[in-house]
């Protein structure tokens, strides 16, 4: 399987939610599960790339990191949100090349 990477990094094919519960970002337009605990209607990240910039993906803005990527997923520890924040950057500065 080919590698599925939403707009601000995370490999959704590489997650345990993938395909089953998520099909992905790009599938989804941003309308994902975790919105439940943060009562939002799209992911704020998603909405600013995708539907504001029209971006690809956050590598794309000159702003990265934002302050989105200061948000933490709130089923997750800080220390797994600190992880997967340096996992999306790394994975987004690939693709800037």
């Amino acid at each position: 399987m080919d590698k599925i990477i939403s707009c601000c990094g995370v490999v959704c094919s590489e997650c345990g939610y993938f395909p089953d519960d998520c099909g992905g970002c790009t599938a989804i337009k941003g309308k994902v599960f975790w919105l439940e605990h943060t009562g939002e209607a799209v992911c704020g990240l998603y909405d600013c790339c995708v539907n504001q910039k029209k971006l690809a993906h956050c590598g794309q803005c000159n702003l990265l990191p934002c302050e989105h990527y200061e948000r933490d997923d709130p089923t997750k520890s800080p220390e797994e949100n600190a992880a997967d924040h340096r996992k999306q950057i790394e994975q987004l500065t690939m693709l800037r090349k």
